[in-house]
């Protein structure tokens, strides 16, 4: 038990600190577009949506009885024209320690799911173990991260941190893990 828990508690602190360090260091701070429109953009907004939530326009009203049948109808007619997904909140939140405190709480959790496996799973060389740690960045990347860069079009300006922090960020976390997380009981 002590191989899980110091390995998940290090692994922690790893991951988590060089998140930190790549976006507080600045090394994402090209993760969205800038545009000078944006305070008309946003009263415009303002004025419009009543709720937070994610928009995607164009789109039609889901609630509504035919609705598959006008989205379809919708989608052929706006190929080829703009389009957008807009994140929305009425109130901006300020950085709050609770929301280091739930990033840190997911990065440990992950992390001990990667050392149990590690551990119980009884891989035998260093090799194995990194590439069986890895592969939780792996499966993130492709089911999660590119997967949606894929069917929603986002950029790669806003997908590049996730890759960055899961490729680099992980791989060190994995080389630990790898190194320390190994079960020698026999």
């Amino acid at each position: 038990m002590k191989k899980i828990s110091i390995g998940t508690l290090v692994a922690t602190v790893i991951f988590f600190a060089f998140q930190s360090v790549m976006w507080m260091g600045g090394f994402h701070n090209d993760f969205n577009t800038y545009t000078d429109k944006q305070p008309i953009i946003m009263q415009t907004l303002n004025e419009n949506l009543d709720k937070d939530g994610m928009y995607m326009m164009p789109t039609t009203d889901w609630s509504k009885p035919n609705s598959e049948a006008e989205t379809e109808k919708l989608m052929k007619e706006s190929v080829g024209k703009p389009w957008a997904m807009v994140f929305y909140h009425k109130q901006m939140m300020g950085m709050e320690a609770s929301y280091m405190l739930v990033g840190l709480f997911y990065t440990l959790i992950s992390c001990l799911i990667a050392s149990l496996i590690l551990y119980y799973g009884k891989f035998n060389t260093f090799q194995s173990r990194f590439w069986v740690a890895f592969a939780f960045a792996l499966f993130t990347l492709m089911q999660g991260v590119l997967d949606d860069m894929n069917w929603w079009g986002y950029s790669w300006s806003f997908v590049k941190p996730e890759v960055i922090d899961l490729t680099l960020g992980w791989g060190i976390c994995s080389l630990w893990l790898a190194w320390y997380v190994k079960n020698t009981e026999g």
